[in-house]
């Protein structure tokens, strides 16, 4: 049986789909396109507003604003679409998605700006380019003229474009992680837990000699944001166990 998906009192959601398998989902850029046409009209038909979007190789970056309680079907059109015309132009079968898709409620306006600086930055935590040199997302929309995202609230929020490239840039210091999207590879835990750690005035090498409370106020941190024991382990110097025993606290 499925859960119910958790709703936001905002309206606001960090969506996310991947290809069934790990498969590749965009072949070439006429998929990209395609796809991106999609969400256009999508948008259009549910009133949801598309505050920022990454497209990757076997998976979809979305944050939206779903005022209307239209996410599902919203979703619906948009994949089941695009799972229509790739099975079609590439002849391909059976399932394209993976499951349903994945949605984080964002509840806070530092959420929402952490989740758009983690989304646009998805290209460089995966070692591709940087988050500016990257084609498939909404970067340029936030730096140039925007068509499909609104950009407004974001850039309003953060003092206008030039901000919003410097925020953008600073990856190290995003904080944003979400529960049940994924595990974290080691290059995107150690970003997240050098942030972390610096919001506790400490580097993570510095960690393991904290007095023993200090020290697991930030080892249940780094768990809350989704690092696993041993990644948290191996970052600060400590024995998975003992960091176990601290992120329950005993």
């Amino acid at each position: 049986m499925r859960t119910a998906r958790k709703r936001s009192e905002t309206g606001y959601y960090h969506v996310v789909s991947r290809g069934n398998n790990k498969q590749t989902i965009f072949e070439d850029d006429a998929d990209r396109r395609k796809f991106l046409d999609l969400l256009d009209g999508a948008k259009r038909e549910f009133g949801v507003r598309i505050i920022a979007w990454c497209l990757m190789s076997n998976h979809v970056h979305l944050l939206l604003d779903d005022a209307d309680d239209q996410l599902s079907a919203f979703m619906h059109k948009v994949l089941g679409g695009y799972a229509s015309y790739l099975n079609a132009r590439h002849s391909r079968g059976g399932h394209l998605f993976q499951g349903r898709f994945f949605s984080d409620p964002i509840e806070s306006d530092s959420r929402l700006l952490e989740c758009v600086r983690y989304i646009l930055n998805n290209p460089a935590y995966a070692g591709i380019c940087s988050a500016g040199a990257y084609r498939w997302s909404s970067y340029a929309e936030y730096v140039g003229k925007p068509s499909l995202t609104d950009t407004s609230m974001v850039l309003d929020m953060l003092g206008g474009a030039k901000s919003f490239t410097l925020f953008i840039a600073a990856r190290d210091r995003c904080v944003y992680a979400f529960e049940g999207g994924r595990y974290l590879t080691d290059d995107e835990a150690r970003c997240l837990a050098v942030a972390v750690a610096r919001r506790f005035g400490v580097t993570l090498s510095e960690v393991r000699a904290m007095h023993v409370s200090a020290r697991n106020d930030v080892i249940r941190a780094l768990s809350a944001e989704g690092l696993s024991y041993k990644q948290i382990g191996c970052l600060c110097g400590i024995s998975s166990s003992a960091v176990g025993r601290a992120a329950v606290g005993k």
